[in-house]
């Protein structure tokens, strides 16, 4: 029996969605703590080539050295474009990201061509110290002009032993998260019990007068004092 044309056309298009999802999402996972927060973002290669240059000799493959030369300019795109505010206040990502690349034999890998692209991740990772108690944070993607309008980001945020699942889209690119702990009593404690580092005493030099009058005076006494007894 022929199956309907529109049958055949939704099987066709089911399949092609299908194939195309993993080349078009991203995740990002943050791991929140009172005085730290971790992002960890992973893409695809796919997704990195559309954000930036990699093929520098343009041979159509992208080569190991070529990936690690990358690197710098990716943490730059990533400051550039990923908007990031903590506690209402602007932050950057800063330069110190951690590359980690999510297949086996990494430094021997040949030259991938770009059929290969989408099926190789690599894990990008922040971790932004905190002398505030992390309050809440607030992240835009601006990204999706150049990884196109079927870019999806899946967005972890994980704390204290639970998952909050929220997707990122060129529709919906930007969600700030509150971490609660700004009312959480414990951490409030723990907050009031860090040790403060004592203060340096600064003594005053009028202060000093009176004991440099003593020592010299002590200083004379034993001068004249050795001087009778060698009479």
């Amino acid at each position: 029996m022929n199956r309907p044309f529109w049958v055949i056309a939704s099987t066709f298009l089911i399949a092609q969605v299908s194939s195309a999802h993993p080349a078009d999402q991203s995740e990002v996972l943050f791991r929140p703590t009172p005085h730290a927060l971790e992002a960890r973002f992973t893409f695809n290669l796919l997704t990195l080539t559309r954000c930036l240059r990699i093929d520098a000799d343009s041979d159509g493959k992208l080569s190991v050295g070529e990936l690690k030369a990358a690197e710098p300019l990716f943490t730059r795109y990533l400051n550039e474009h990923i908007r990031l505010e903590v506690n209402q206040k602007k932050a950057p990502w800063g330069e110190k990201a951690e590359f980690k690349y999510l297949w086996p034999n990494f430094e021997k890998t040949p030259p991938m061509p770009e059929m290969e692209y989408a099926a190789r991740n690599v894990d990008v990772t922040f971790i932004l110290p905190q002398k505030e108690l992390l309050e809440d944070f607030w992240i835009e993607f601006d990204i999706f002009e150049q990884t196109g309008p079927m870019q999806t980001i899946r967005g972890l945020f994980e704390q204290d032993g639970q998952v909050l699942e929220v997707p990122f889209s060129f529709q919906e690119p930007e969600y700030t998260y509150d971490t609660g702990y700004a009312a959480d009593p414990f951490v409030q404690e723990a907050e009031k019990k860090v040790t403060v580092p004592p203060k340096t005493v600064k003594w005053s030099a009028w202060l000093l007068i009176p004991a440099f009058a003593v020592l010299i005076f002590l200083f004379r006494r034993t001068i004249a004092h050795r001087r009778r007894t060698s009479r």
